[in-house]
């Protein structure tokens, strides 16, 4: 099995940890703004064609994959964009489109009621007949080690897939750095208001997904409440699905919000 990496940014120990990218921008990106989805994906595709892997992909036999559950989330929204560009490209050189294909978890139940979610991704399982012996380009947002690469890499073997294996990155940390200094930038990224959440859902290109959903939950009841309150039907359903679809129900953190969810969608449609 041949493995390579690309990024469209690096960070080294030169870089002095820093971002290289909007905290502002990404923290939308991550929440589900599709504006910013398209602009990074696109971004993305353009350097993976011009100056990584992309530039040596057989004409044919390319599936771009990424790691899914129920709840999508904002790395599904960057692939729609990046498989977009990429086969503007392979149509110009008169090849097939690229597949779409997903990468599931297969987790040991490890889940309790109390505090966060404890399931770990034990391996990953893919689509062997949909697959065939295609290229896969898996896309991921930020590489902070080569744990996962590994893990989905053994899977792959386990499931006698040989394919070509490439994995791409908005964001790679190379070199000696410790990923822990990246966790301040991180937690800015994903501790949005509730004022700068609100704002995201109502772009015209928001795509919930399950970065939204688990911040959303985890709000302050009363702040939660007043915020649902103010979302209309389509909003509160969707994310009553996902809170369910994605086992957010089954956490005590999340358990008194998901509740009330049920209790306001009953409540909207008996009137």
């Amino acid at each position: 099995m041949v493995h390579h990496v690309f990024s469209l940014h690096k960070i080294t120990s030169a870089d002095n940890l820093t971002f290289p990218l909007s905290i502002e921008d990404y923290q939308r990106y991550v929440f589900g703004d599709d504006k910013l989805a398209h602009r990074l994906g696109t971004d993305l595709a353009k350097a993976f064609i011009a100056h990584g892997p992309g530039n040596q992909l057989p004409t044919d036999d390319v599936t771009v994959a990424v790691l899914s559950g129920y709840v999508p989330t904002a790395t599904h929204s960057l692939r729609n964009h990046f498989v977009a560009y990429l086969n503007r490209h392979l149509i110009s050189i008169n090849a097939r489109p690229a597949l779409k294909i997903d990468v599931h978890g297969v987790e040991e139940d490890s889940q309790t009621r109390k505090g966060a979610q404890t399931s770990s991704i034990e391996a990953y399982h893919v689509d062997r007949k949909r697959l065939e012996s295609r290229t896969i380009v898996v896309l991921a947002d930020i590489r902070m080690s080569q744990e996962q690469e590994d893990r989905i890499n053994q899977s792959l073997q386990n499931l006698r897939i040989d394919n070509q294996v490439i994995f791409a990155y908005l964001v790679s940390l190379d070199g000696p750095p410790n990923p822990v200094a990246l966790l301040p930038i991180l937690s800015r990224v994903v501790s949005p208001s509730i004022k700068d959440a609100e704002s995201i859902a109502q772009a015209d290109q928001f795509t919930m997904n399950q970065c939204y959903v688990q911040s959303t939950l985890g709000r302050d009841r009363v702040e939660f409440c007043q915020f649902v309150r103010r979302q209309d039907d389509y909003f509160v359903r969707l994310l009553l699905d996902y809170a369910i679809g994605g086992s957010f129900h089954k956490d005590e953190l999340f358990e008194q919000n998901v509740n009330f969810l049920l209790w306001e969608i009953g409540v909207r449609e008996s009137l």
